[in-house]
């Protein structure tokens, strides 16, 4: 706090002689006024700046002494307690000055909103005249200017004067002057703000008295007239108001010199390009400059950042950073949900305030994957971690899905309406679709354990029959009069699937094996099954259609017909049916919206 106000004390003093020597004679008032209040602003900011530095230190050892040093800090039997009053004195004694200043502002401030509200008022221009019984100097505050009332009503007041108040109304001086008011609040102890205060209330001055002689006004006239307001006794002996702007008589000799002053273009931008400089060199001078070294990774530098840990914190605990990465790829950091763009960011929650190195010695991170998760998203996580400085990665691989997230009442509204028309079938019989079934088993991985006691129990589907291989085959019927052995079970089918499994194999090795298959193919794939559990009597199959019968079927639904692989009409193919039997008629999709019918003349010889 002392070196900030050092830095701000000598900013604003240098700032305040470049002034007094290039800037106060010159007539560039409007310039001037600005390099006042941002002598102030700039004076406040640069103090604050801190520019930074990144160097490789080279690893220091560290002595015994200093090992010593750490333990007895740490130690705190060895720590004595030792108040220092006299910061709470001096705080204590500036808190007292602000109060007193602040004080003093309000009863100005209500003084002159007093003063327009008691007084009689007249509408000139923008601005509004009061006339006040007290044989006061003429002064502005924003757009109302205050005058004798006397000598306002006996036009003992030169236009001149009217033309200079009001220059401080339209200028809008009375916005500085509330600024550096404020700044003597709070630096009410130092005497170069007063020095300010005083600058900027006279450039106020030289202003509406370059106003004023730019109406015409000839420039001793105008003098004449300031010189007889300065010697008109009632005036000097009534206090400048603090907050308005006017006719200061003590710098009427000034003012009367700058009037007489003339400054070539050209030296006012050599004054103002003296600027730059000036503002790089207090920057690089007053500003602040950290040095932040580069520790190499070395046995000593490991040494010494444990021992700077414990002399810092000696009570840090060391965390676990548990991260579980599912088959989806999502993330679960220590029991909350995270995207991996937000990781490095989340884990900064951890000892945010430690280094790198300080983290490697606190933190460790065990990383629970499953064995489906995909590899690109377990490197991501590691390069994360490393990166972030945790001490170990501990990569366990562990079959386990996680459901963070619930399914949306759409997924539910699915997954209800699916089930329930499968749990609705038949006893015994099931036709099922193998999207169907699918569908059901993503959707009840979605569905968190409150959910699923409000919604439909999942179909229990028995094993489906082994996939086919090569050109696919018209529909079969496995009787139960000689039936095979239950076909193998994928390794990856699900839990229900394994129970029905287990079952079929049960009732096989009985002698009663109670499952018939019925599937259907489309393109080389499953995509139906039907399954009758029957355990004493299945049904004999239902007699075939008559191919002709069939065909007309077809042709109604919409069905497209191929000869020894070209398009024809329905009506040929059908023809085309009746006049030979032994035609080959290879039905696809025939559940779905357009069937495909295949009809080859043309035998294996051919």
């Amino acid at each position: 706090m002392w070196i900030y106000l050092l830095k701000f004390s000598a900013l604003l003093a240098i700032f305040l002689v470049f002034y007094k020597i290039f800037l106060e004679q010159a007539t560039m008032h409007h310039f001037k006024r600005f390099y006042l209040l941002g002598a102030l602003l700039i004076a406040l900011g640069i103090p604050a700046i801190t520019f930074t530095e990144y160097v490789m230190a080279q690893p220091q050892p560290v002595s015994a002494e200093l090992v010593q040093a750490a333990s007895l800090q740490s130690d705190p039997a060895n720590l004595k307690e030792s108040i220092n009053y006299l910061p709470w004195i001096l705080w204590g004694l500036y808190g007292l000055g602000v109060a007193l200043f602040s004080i003093k502002f309000l009863i100005n401030l209500w003084g002159v909103i007093k003063r327009i509200r008691n007084n009689p008022k007249e509408k000139a221009g923008p601005c509004q005249h009061v006339l006040l019984q007290d044989p006061i100097a003429p002064h502005t505050f924003f757009s109302y200017v205050f005058f004798n009332k006397k000598k306002y009503e006996s036009h003992q007041i030169p236009q001149e004067v009217f033309w200079h108040e009001e220059t401080h109304a339209q200028q809008k001086h009375s916005m500085d002057v509330l600024l550096i008011e404020l700044f003597q609040i709070i630096f009410w102890f130092h005497p170069l703000v007063y020095i300010s205060k005083h600058y900027i209330k006279l450039n106020h001055e030289f202003l509406a008295d370059e106003a004023v002689l730019h109406k015409g006004v000839n420039t001793s006239t105008y003098q004449k007239i300031l010189l007889a307001f300065a010697s008109h006794n009632s005036y000097r002996d009534v206090p400048e108001p603090s907050l308005s702007n006017s006719i200061n008589y003590s710098s009427i000799k000034k003012r009367i010199i700058i009037m007489k002053t003339h400054t070539s273009k050209k030296a006012l931008w050599g004054k103002g390009v003296l600027l730059l400089p000036l503002l790089a060199l207090l920057l690089y001078s007053f500003s602040n400059k950290e040095i932040v070294a580069l520790e190499q990774k070395t046995k000593s530098t490991e040494t010494t950042t444990q021992l700077q840990v414990a002399m810092e914190n000696p009570t840090i605990n060391a965390e676990n950073i548990e991260i579980l990465i599912n088959k989806y790829g999502q993330l679960l950091v220590n029991s909350i949900l995270v995207e991996m763009e937000d990781l490095h960011s989340f884990l900064l929650k951890y000892n945010q305030d430690l280094s790198k190195e300080q983290r490697s010695q606190t933190l460790r991170s065990i990383i629970t994957i499953d064995k489906e998760a995909p590899k690109e998203i377990i490197e991501q996580v590691e390069v994360i971690l490393t990166d972030y400085g945790v001490a170990t990665v501990d990569i366990r691989e562990k079959t386990y899905v996680q459901q963070e997230k619930e399914a949306t009442k759409a997924e539910m509204k699915e997954y209800n309406a699916l089930a329930s028309k499968y749990n609705a079938q038949a006893k015994g019989k099931y036709v099922i679709k193998i999207a169907d079934m699918s569908r059901l088993k993503q959707l009840n991985d979605r569905i968190t354990t409150a959910q699923k006691a409000s919604a439909e129990p999942f179909p229990k589907f028995p094993p489906p029959p082994p996939p086919a291989v090569g050109t696919p085959t018209p529909p079969r019927v496995i009787k139960n009069s000689n039936p095979p052995p239950p076909p193998p079970l994928p390794a990856n089918a699900p839990e229900v699937d394994r129970i029905a499994y287990e079952k079929a194999v049960k009732n096989y090795k009985k002698g009663n094996p109670g499952l018939v298959y019925d599937h259907m193919m489309e393109d080389g794939e499953l995509v139906e099954i039907i399954v009758i559990e029957d355990e004493n009597n299945v049904a004999p199959p239902p007699p075939p259609k008559n191919p002709i019968t069939h065909m007309q079927e077809l042709a109604v639904r919409g069905a497209t017909f191929y000869l020894n692989g070209d398009p024809v009409s329905s009506e040929k193919a059908i023809q085309l049916v009746k006049k030979n039997k032994n035609i080959n008629i290879d039905i696809r999709g025939v559940d779905s919206v357009a069937p495909v019918v295949k009809l080859t003349t043309k035998t294996k010889g051919n």
